[in-house]
């Protein structure tokens, strides 16, 4: 969806809790509307690279509630129709020290157990206390800097469910895959797209959801079980 007429691009280039660095697509003329929101502490612009600077306090607003905040405000003073906001700081591979020692605990007890070794008791209960600390950890840091967690933290249930059982490892293995799986493929930095919607006093913004994607990925399940089916026969 990047040659829609009229539409605008609102990107963010560097982002730090209380600190956000974001690029322009069309000038602006006044930081004051953007400093008018609350929790924002300080706007600067700069006009030659077309660069805007935003420091707020993480404690009375969240990084993605300045965005959506900024955004707005940006589109009612530039007159676009359409917006993209594109998540340019996110990078690709991510991994915190608690969940690289997760995962090197939970490969000592899944060869312990191939092994057969006696220490299997103690490697387990290693394996599972540290995945849950790094999947706590993680939840943590995004709630921290997104306001929000996403959903897959929610496999430290299945972890808990799983203490002193013999599939510790499994689930072990499964919360980490959950939590920390994602973070290791390279990915495009995220981009949402949304209608300007103009009233008397304010502007807000509805996002626009690409019904292309769901299409394509129910066409390619559809597929994979027809070729499942007919090799079944």
């Amino acid at each position: 969806m990047r040659n829609e007429r009229g539409a605008l691009h609102f990107e963010v280039m560097h982002s730090i809790p209380g600190r956000l660095r974001i690029h322009l697509e069309k000038p602006i003329t006044s930081t004051e509307a953007f400093e008018g929101v609350d929790g924002v502490t300080r706007c600067r612009y700069n006009p030659r690279i077309q660069t805007f600077l935003c420091q707020y306090d993480p404690g009375r607003i969240s990084e993605e509630r300045v965005i959506q905040s900024m955004s707005a405000i940006y589109a009612g003073q530039v007159g676009t129709e359409l917006l993209h906001v594109k998540r340019s700081e996110e990078s690709g591979f991510s991994m915190s020290s608690s969940g690289a020692l997760a995962l090197a605990l939970i490969g000592v007890d899944g060869a312990l157990k191939l092994a057969g070794s006696t220490l299997t008791g103690v490697s387990g209960w290693l394996s599972t206390g540290a995945t849950m600390a790094a999947v706590v950890e993680h939840a943590y840091q995004e709630l921290q800097l997104r306001g929000s967690f996403d959903p897959e933290v929610m496999s430290v249930v299945y972890l808990i469910n799983s203490i002193g059982k013999t599939n510790s490892f499994q689930a072990s293995l499964v919360a980490w895959a959950a939590t920390f799986g994602r973070h290791l493929i390279p990915r495009a930095p995220r981009e949402q797209v949304y209608l300007v919607r103009r009233e008397e006093r304010r502007t807000t913004l509805v996002p626009v959801q690409d019904r292309r994607k769901g299409t394509d990925f129910a066409g390619a399940m559809l597929r994979r079980g027809t070729e499942m089916l007919t090799r079944a026969r």
